[in-house]
């Protein structure tokens, strides 16, 4: 990426990361990087629907279904939240986005993007280390 500064020692920094699928070839997507806020936003919104998935699965059959609807959901936010972009796919002849994916895409795929969002949410071992 480039980044043009009036500072000659300037700083520029990308809010997303791009990758390159390594399930469908010609694929690329941009994953959010988290800020702080929103860290704490997705997380707070996590915690609910991870708190709720427990009580669940410690439940009967229906109990346990609800937790697996919950689960599902929790995939989809992060889709929703940490996808920013996709290039090089089109399903059923529109140009993929988020909404899309998440209502007709390959779940290969989404998979592929939800492990890539998860990795730029969690903090790294040197990140955790300072707190």
């Amino acid at each position: 990426m480039k980044c043009t500064s009036l500072l000659p020692e300037g700083y520029c920094y990308s809010s997303v990361v791009w990758r390159e699928s390594a399930i469908i070839p010609n694929i690329q997507f941009a994953v959010r990087r988290a800020s702080l806020l929103q860290r704490i936003e997705l997380t707070r919104r996590l915690r609910e629907l991870t708190l709720h998935n427990e009580f669940l699965n410690a439940g009967g059959t229906p109990d346990q279904l609800q937790a697996s609807l919950s689960d599902l959901q929790a995939r989809k936010l992060y889709l929703e939240w940490g996808l920013a972009e996709v290039k090089g796919l089109s399903i059923d002849g529109v140009l993929a986005d988020a909404d899309l994916l998440i209502a007709k895409g390959p779940e290969n795929l989404l998979e592929e993007m939800i492990s890539a969002i998860r990795s730029e949410t969690q903090l790294s071992e040197d990140e955790r280390k300072n707190f």
